[in-house]
């Protein structure tokens, strides 16, 4: 048997405030393996047990709206007990963990204003001229209990070093600065978070010291060319880093941007129509409502005759692998907010079938 001890929100409260919790744990699999975790026959000193996961259960996350965002769950436990004729003595807390994220280096860097930045960046093995930088959301920003893994693992940011993606690209290095707060903080005091909600306009504390960043590595690692996603929080410092510096970024993938199209002037609009642009949102995100923020400047950009403009729109953000269904055996149907795994799963089609990863291939290779 195995009982997870962790933190979990309670969302009875206003804050979602956090208690900790005993959960049982479904078994998938249990064998003798080798040091190493692989499956062996024969006798052994080690066994490894396999535990399913799903979209709500198994995560080493917690998560509350007083805070914001994500952090790992401290505690959080595995109780494994045997009934049976071995005597198991393991220790509850882990001493070691291997994710998705280990190929990523972890740094940090201080702009000229005081900002921190820690980061995560990959280099792949050819040299490369070309960088993507990544743009967290929300929950993936700095806490106490947090690191610069979370901008990875709080999605399937990893997929940005896998061998497909990096193949598509032609190869590029990758940044994941973390945020201190959050991209859309207009002060750096989070005073604009009220009432569980953000109240953006196209400032943001960030945007300067963010481009200084990006300029110090991509110079550090002789990028000729830089191209920027992000995903909600992330996509709305997208469009203002390419709405500010049109010339420096060879393209931007939005991803359920945050940016209220009320709030962007006519000439935001022409600056943002020289960088190609890929949006992708799902019509029925209830966070970022697509009426309010990607529909009218996407109309808007479309006037401004934007020359290399794309866009996926999802009707909805439901499970493709296979893995997760609900009750009634049909796909598990996501927040439609999180229209980002169609961009993680390279799922994305601007009508003419090329996707974003295509689409960034084509440009940083060209």
């Amino acid at each position: 048997k195995v009982i997870e001890h962790k933190m979990v929100s309670d969302e009875s409260t206003t804050n979602m405030d956090l208690h900790t919790e005993r959960l049982p744990r479904k078994i998938t699999a249990a064998y003798l393996c080798d040091i190493y975790g692989n499956r062996i026959e024969g006798p052994s000193a080690h066994f490894a047990i396999e535990l399913y996961v799903s979209p709500t259960e198994g995560s080493p996350f917690a998560n509350t709206t007083k805070a914001g965002i994500f952090h790992w769950s401290t505690p959080y436990e595995l109780n494994i007990s045997y009934d049976g004729d071995m005597i198991l003595a393991i220790h509850p807390s882990y001493t070691q963990m291997t994710t998705a994220a280990d190929m990523f280096a972890k740094n940090t860097y201080t702009t000229s204003d005081g900002t921190v930045y820690d980061y995560a960046s990959y280099s792949p093995e050819n040299d490369s001229k070309t960088l993507f930088v990544w743009l967290h959301g929300l929950g993936e920003g700095h806490h106490k209990n947090s690191d610069v893994y979370l901008p990875l693992l709080g999605h399937k940011g990893t997929c940005l070093a896998s061998d497909k993606f990096q193949n598509m690209i032609g190869g590029a290095h990758i940044l994941v600065p973390q945020c201190q707060t959050y991209w859309m903080d207009g002060d750096g005091q989070q005073s604009n978070f009220v009432n569980r909600l953000i109240e953006a306009d196209t400032h943001s504390y960030y945007t300067e010291s963010l481009y200084e960043f990006i300029m110090y590595y991509a110079k550090k690692i002789g990028a000729e060319k830089i191209a920027i996603g992000g995903c909600s929080n992330g996509g709305y410092m997208s469009v203002l880093l390419a709405m500010n510096y049109p010339d420096k970024f060879c393209a931007a993938i939005p991803i359920c941007e945050a940016v209220p199209d009320a709030s962007i002037s006519d000439e935001q609009i022409k600056q943002l129509a020289k960088v190609p642009l890929y949006f992708i949102y799902s019509a029925d995100d209830p966070v970022v409502i697509p009426e309010v923020h990607e529909i009218p400047t996407i109309r808007r950009l479309q006037a401004a005759e934007c020359k290399d403009l794309h866009v996926f729109e999802a009707k909805e953000v439901i499970d493709t692998s296979g893995l997760y269904k609900d009750a009634l055996g049909n796909p598990h149907k996501y927040n439609g907010h999180l229209s980002w795994i169609y961009f993680d799963n390279n799922e994305t089609d601007d009508g003419t079938g090329l996707s974003a990863w295509e689409w960034l291939g084509q440009i940083l290779t060209k």
